[in-house]
């Protein structure tokens, strides 16, 4: 019977100023041959989300644009209004040159998003996605003046017809409320909903407000419903709250008794089956997600002793470095002069310095190219790691975990292809960079490069679990990993951006939500050189905080529900791109503590740190804009040089100090 009726669906075309051709149901787009269809809609300019409807050309003839049912269902001409004085007609310019902007959101007119023009001869326009909202009240039982159709007054209609409602959407049969001259209907139980209310899904104190349109500021950052994470339909109803911008459809918000919410005891580190699952964002990538991956494919974690086979004369042989390294306790004096404990930086973290977002010089794994700290050991921490790995000739350190990294796995979950082999390699400290697929940023540290194919990793990335519970997605329990196959599915929900074929995502079961692998891997707290106060990663910064949101660093708007580094007490908030040595391109990257003198290119006596560029905007060499990107920096002056710079001389002419 499904099927009939979608065969029935797809069969129906109709005509529209899009295209020449009329449009018709895709049933399936993400069956279709990749690259056939856009992955968003030229009528709202919003990406589709799995279950979205969608409408392309009937006649298959090529043309890869396609619509929402919503926007679709669009009329032709409208009165709006904010120009009462004449009709708007739906249009589409064919050309790429920027033709007017918005009345509404001001961004221009140009190719791509459909939008209403005067027919009056004006110049006034307005996205398609940038209609207004009304207000609700009701009058009488047989007739109503209804907010939502301010143009007519509707007649209630008992006849037991089944019809689409215009507030919900929704089809069944049962009373309406009908405008007989603009073929408008929506049900009883919809006319009759209160203007505002509350409901248990949402904070007791807080009320929400009827909306006839989502507000457009939802289209414009692509808010989905805060219940079942689908599209809102430009012309369907929504109960909203103005204070927190949480937003659900009108059947959500009075289907729904009350959001099934995580249960506490399954936000620990815990086996279940095949399935591990990690509680996110992750305070410590190291001890919550290498160490257990290590475990998992190692079964323990070696810790040296004087009686293992591996000793010789102190030393340990490790694949990935050309010296033997030792053993190095964190109480030990070797230690001293390189290692700061976790309780010193945590000092100095109020220090107001300039450059408080470049990492400090600090013992760092050349592994995982996180920090190496002694952690607090726990009763039920058999593996207690009290020290870590070093090189006595140069300054090289790894983790215990990472000094056990498998040197061969024979697959990877997060990999595309499985029982393809992978081998553990070391990225060059300067050059010769890995890209980690997953969370698509460099690495100069060890990686881990399959055989057969191009796919490389990261060391935090590989040690991802198959399924994870994340704050960014509270609705429900757990999300697997998954694979995306066509970008209609690769569209992330909490950076709100699209990602390449063959992605790894986090999938919600329940719902549409997917997360992207960049991310997961966020860390939990940050800091800028811009802000004296430790920022926290949150998805809710709007939450009684009304307003717009625009990055300290670079200025511009920011997406209210999306993710960022806030901090509530300065009202400061940044990208996690905007912070690239700990969150952006450049996280997965070891500054270390070398320091490197180059005669030929800056004075002998003036030493240079491989860091991120803060002190001026151009290289001193090519006079290209090096901000914020790696290269190296005069501790005396204000010399930089940006790293293309530096790679097209002999790396032999940079003598460590």
């Amino acid at each position: 019977m499904l099927r009939e009726k979608e065969r029935e669906m797809e069969k129906e075309s109709f005509p529209h100023v899009l295209h020449k051709h009329p449009l018709s149901l895709i049933p399936n787009p993400a069956a279709e041959t990749i690259h056939s269809w856009h992955t968003w809609c030229f009528g709202c300019w919003r990406f589709f989300l799995p279950g979205d409807a969608a409408y392309g050309c009937s006649q298959r003839c090529g043309f890869d644009r396609v619509l929402h049912k919503e926007c679709m269902e669009m009329p032709r001409e409208i009165r709006h209004p904010l120009h009462p004085s004449h009709s708007l007609t739906l249009q589409q310019d064919s050309s790429y040159d920027i033709i007017g902007t918005c009345a509404v959101c001001e961004d221009s007119l140009m190719h791509g998003p459909l939008f209403y023009k005067c027919s009056g001869g004006c110049e006034w326009s307005i996205h398609l996605g940038c209609t207004g909202d009304f207000e609700a009240a009701a009058v009488d039982d047989s007739t109503m003046n209804h907010r939502s159709h301010p143009q007519h007054q509707l007649i209630k209609n008992t006849r037991s017809c089944s019809f689409p409602c215009d507030a919900c959407g929704a089809t069944h049969k049962g009373n309406a409320y009908i405008c007989t001259l603009c073929n408008y209907w929506i049900h009883e139980s919809c006319a009759l909903l209160p203007v505002s209310a509350h409901f248990p899904h949402h904070r007791p104190d807080h009320s929400l407000s009827l909306a006839f349109n989502p507000p457009n500021e939802y289209i414009q950052y692509a808010f989905v419903c805060a219940i079942c994470s689908g599209t809102l339909p430009m012309r369907r109803w929504v109960y909203h709250c103005q204070l927190c911008r949480y937003v659900v459809h009108i059947n959500c918000a009075t289907n729904t008794s009350s959001l099934s919410l995580s249960n506490s005891s399954n936000n620990e580190n815990v086996v279940d089956g095949e399935k591990y699952i990690t509680k996110g964002p992750i305070d410590d990538i190291y001890e919550e997600i290498i160490r257990l991956f290590v475990k998992r494919e190692r079964g323990q974690i070696f810790i040296p002793n004087d009686h293992d086979n591996q000793n010789m004369d102190g030393k340990y042989k490790f694949n990935n470095h050309h010296h033997f390294l030792s053993f190095t306790t964190f109480s030990s004096p070797s230690s001293s002069s390189h290692h700061h404990n976790q309780e010193e930086e945590e000092e100095d973290d109020g220090d107001d310095d300039e450059d408080s977002s470049i990492p400090r010089p600090e013992v760092t794994c050349d592994g995982c190219t996180l920090p190496i700290h002694e952690k607090k050991q726990r009763d039920d921490d058999d593996e207690y790691e009290n020290g870590y790995m070093s090189c006595d000739e140069c300054k090289y350190f790894l983790h215990l975990s990472c000094f056990n990294l498998p040197p061969h796995l024979p697959s990877l979950p997060l990999h595309p292809i499985q029982n393809h082999n992978l081998t553990l390699r070391n990225a060059g400290k300067l050059t010769d960079w890995a890209f980690c697929k997953v969370c698509e940023s460099y690495t100069n540290g060890l990686f881990y490069k399959c055989t057969q194919c191009s796919f490389t990793t990261d060391i935090k990335c590989a040690s991802l679990p198959n399924t994870i519970k994340h704050a960014a997605h509270p609705q429900h329990d757990y999300l697997n990993l998954v694979w995306g196959s066509h970008s209609w599915y690769n569209f992330c929900g909490v950076c709100y951006d699209t990602r390449p074929s063959k992605s790894v995502f986090y999938k919600c079961n329940s719902c549409t939500f997917c997360m992207c692998g960049e991310c997961v891997l966020l860390p939990a707290q940050n800091k800028h050189r811009l802000e004296k106060h430790r920022l926290w990663l949150t998805y809710d910064a709007y939450v009684n905080r009304p307003g717009e949101f625009y990055c300290s660093s670079c200025e511009d708007q920011m997406n209210p529900r999306g993710r960022m580094y806030h901090c509530r007490d300065c009202d400061q908030s940044f990208h996690p791109e905007c912070i690239p040595a700990r969150s952006g391109m450049y996280k997965n990257i070891n500054y270390g503590m070398q320091q490197y003198v180059i005669p030929t290119l800056h004075h002998p006596h003036h030493p240079l740190r491989f860091q991120i560029i803060t002190k001026k905007k151009r290289c001193d060499l090519c006079r290209g804009d090096s901000y914020n990107e790696p290269g190296f920096q005069c501790a005396s002056c204000y010399f930089v040089m940006c790293m293309p710079c530096s790679g097209s001389h002999d790396m032999d002419a940079f003598k460590p100090i």
